[in-house]
């Protein structure tokens, strides 16, 4: 029983990996939005940060996870570019997107079942 505890512990933190790599994504993309409007060279700096960890988490989260199972996930980066679009930079979504989204989310918990 022990062992069965440990291997979903040590499976916890390969998800771990795997959402530092969407978020790590989603924060680059965010960031890379804010140099764009304030050509303000530290969200450069820090676009260009997150991009290069962003790999190193994927890579991480792949030597456990499969990768059909993380390249799906990556699809929720969209979600969170727009969620922080909208609440930090106060974005305006239109209807298509909210659907866009939506649909996105459908797709992960249908394929996650």
């Amino acid at each position: 029983m022990g062992n069965e505890f440990e291997k979903s512990q040590n499976m916890m933190f390969f998800y771990l990996f795997l959402f530092g790599a969407i978020l790590s994504t989603a924060l680059g993309q965010f960031f890379y939005k804010k140099y764009s409007l304030t050509n303000n060279i530290v969200y450069l700096l820090i676009t260009i940060f997150l991009f290069v960890i962003t790999p190193v988490f994927s890579f991480l989260a792949l030597k456990k996870i499969p990768v059909d199972v993380v390249y799906m996930f990556t699809s929720l980066t969209i979600f969170l570019v727009i969620l922080f679009s909208k609440v930090f930079l106060n974005e305006e979504i239109n209807k298509k997107t909210y659907v866009g989204v939506l649909l996105i989310i459908i797709g992960v918990l249908v394929y996650g079942l």
